[in-house]
């Protein structure tokens, strides 16, 4: 079995006639699109609406070919060059790009009359509200083609540098991915020295890194103001489909729950010999008997299938697919990003996952969590071309119910012992979704509003960072030994068009972990609700998806409920060491 994904599917080659045939057929869309008078009727909408399918359909095409090139080899000429193409010809089309959608997003005529155009009716009620916030057609276009060496620029300089910048540990090269898998290294000398390794790895990067961030947030700012919006995370809110009184009943519920996640991280602390909180690089510290498992490739495929099988046959299928097909590119080497994503794409039914694998439980939680984003992807694919996009809070829905499914399964089939290395594992990562989330989601907000007054270099960046880590960790952290370059390591921070993804993930998490309690509570039937409800994500506002499974987002009280279920496998990771 090959370990790197296969991209033949997308494209044989930039050369091939497939590739150049979609190109053309890209631009020559653009140019009909052009030359259409805009009168709102009937025919000439359904005219624009089947070109608009053929654009976003062959530009994502095309862009996945490259994107997924240059995640695996950041330095693929080729694909940066076939890119820099795309995207020039997507930005010589702002200007009609704009003008197309503030024509749809202002019609008067009823759509409902014709069967094809009246399956769009979110999708135009959306476009309306865009409308409503878009600039001049020659004001959009010129901020679009100075993206080009701006924010997409700065996004690839990140990339590039993070993915390159080398270090040595144990007399050897490493790359950032390697020096940070070592934290989850049960040799407690091996993770405080790959974190000491880490650090000094920023210090090359680090200001060149800082004025990328600097000049992402300060574009973002500008557009932002530039259209109306009274600040970034409004932009967010409406891209998200979610009410600012949804967010703000998360972040209260979840500040409100700090307390038992300190506790936690000051009991590990103690399990570790540590008296002063938690040093950073023991978080992902290892605990219990079982945490030093090493899985094949082959064995997370099988434990994954068997495990997905018992929720939903359509899950394991999918799973098997993934691992059989070479849909995944599974280990790390040099040039290659750090993480683990998914892309899905529809048009082949197909989607793709890269990871950094190393053969942990939690790589395979990952996998898990990759897969949902795949599982996702499966349930919307059938959707009309442009009814395919979920936002970011639902995004992580499905990524982090496979996440319970798979935690939940293996401890309730552990004994004691086991018990607690399992709870461990869980919650690390529900520690990452829920604390550290939030501290990025203050460093981010800390940022936009510093970066209107001033430029913020490295050091800047670093106190922030620290800030924001004090306030949501407090003192389950030793105050001494943090981690003040999250902000450089993290590629969330550096998309010149999206901000904010730190919050989606505690939605997810939280949403997903609720929904969970739901299943256990009531399994029949469940899988049918839920896959409705990943299918109406593209077509619906996050509220109103929501309430496909019964819940009310906008108000602390599910979150709260969803909290509470934390904080049981807290006190039960409590008590089960303190009998050891």
């Amino acid at each position: 079995m090959s370990h790197e994904w296969l991209l033949t599917e997308l494209y044989e080659s930039y050369e091939s006639s497939a590739y150049q045939a979609d190109f053309e057929t890209l631009r020559n869309s653009y140019a009909k699109l052009n030359e259409i008078e805009l009168v709102d009727t009937l025919p000439t909408i359904k005219q624009v609406v089947e070109l608009n399918e053929t654009i976003a359909n062959l530009s994502y095409r095309l862009s996945a070919y490259s994107n997924l090139q240059l995640s695996t080899n950041t330095t693929h000429e080729p694909s940066l060059t076939a890119l820099a193409k795309l995207s020039k010809l997507v930005s010589e089309n702002a200007k009609i790009s704009a003008k197309i959608n503030r024509f749809l997003g202002n019609i008067k005529t009823d759509i409902s009359q014709d069967e094809h155009l009246s399956q769009y009716s979110f999708y135009f009620e959306e476009l309306h509200q865009v409308a409503s916030h878009l600039l001049s057609d020659e004001v959009e276009e010129v901020i679009s083609t100075m993206n080009l060496s701006a924010g997409d620029a700065w996004n690839q300089l990140h990339s590039f540098l993070t993915s390159t910048v080398e270090g040595t540990f144990d007399d050897k090269t490493v790359t950032l991915s390697d020096i940070r898998n070592l934290a989850y290294s049960d040799d407690a000398d091996v993770r405080k020295r790959a974190y000491e390794t880490e650090l000094e790895m920023y210090q090359t990067v680090k200001e060149p890194v800082a004025f990328a961030i600097n000049n992402i947030k300060s574009q973002f700012n500008d557009i932002a103001r530039l259209r109306g919006y009274d600040s970034a995370i409004d932009i967010t809110l409406d891209a998200s489909r979610m009410s600012k009184a949804t967010l703000d009943a998360l972040m209260g519920a979840i500040e409100d729950a700090l307390p038992a996640f300190r506790r936690y991280l000051k009991h590990k602390a103690s399990l570790l010999g540590h008296q002063n909180g938690l040093p950073f690089y023991d978080l992902f510290a290892p605990i219990g008997k079982t945490a030093s498992r090493k899985f094949t490739v082959e064995e997370s495929r099988d434990y994954l299938v068997d495990i997905f099988s018992k929720f939903s046959p359509d899950l394991a299928e999918l799973t098997q697919e993934i691992y059989d097909k070479q849909y995944v590119d599974m280990f790390p080497r040099k040039g290659k990003v750090g993480g683990a994503f998914c892309m899905n794409l529809p048009f082949l039914k197909q989607s793709r996952i890269l990871m950094n694998f190393d053969g942990t439980l939690r790589n395979v939680v990952t996998m898990a969590h990759e897969l949902g984003h795949a599982y996702h992807g499966l349930h919307i694919e059938d959707h009309l071309v442009l009814n395919r996009s979920y936002t970011m809070p639902v995004a992580e829905t499905a990524s982090t119910f496979n996440e319970n499914i798979v935690m939940n399964t293996a401890i309730a089939q552990s004994n004691n012992e086991e018990k607690i290395a399992l709870i461990e594992s869980s919650l690390q990562d529900t520690t990452q979704i829920i604390v550290d989330i939030y501290s990025r989601y203050l460093f981010e907000s800390a940022l936009f509003e510093q970066r209107k007054e001033k430029f913020l270099f490295s050091k800047d960046l670093e106190a922030l960072m620290l800030d924001a880590q004090e306030k949501a960790y407090g003192d389950g952290l030793d105050p001494e030994v943090k981690h003040p370059y999250m902000w450089l390591c993290k590629g969330h921070y550096y998309y010149p068009h999206l901000s904010f993804y730190n919050f989606p993930y505690a939605f997810g998490g939280l949403f997903s972990k609720g929904l969970y309690a739901l299943y256990m509570q009531e399994p029949d039937g469940f899988v049918e609700k839920y896959q409705e409800m990943l299918r109406a994500t593209t077509v619906s506002t996050v509220e109103e998806t929501a309430k496909k499974m019964g819940v009310d987002v906008t108000t602390k009280e599910f979150w709260a409920t969803a909290l509470a279920e934390y904080e049981k496998e807290i006190d039960a990771f409590i008590e089960l060491t303190s009998e050891v």
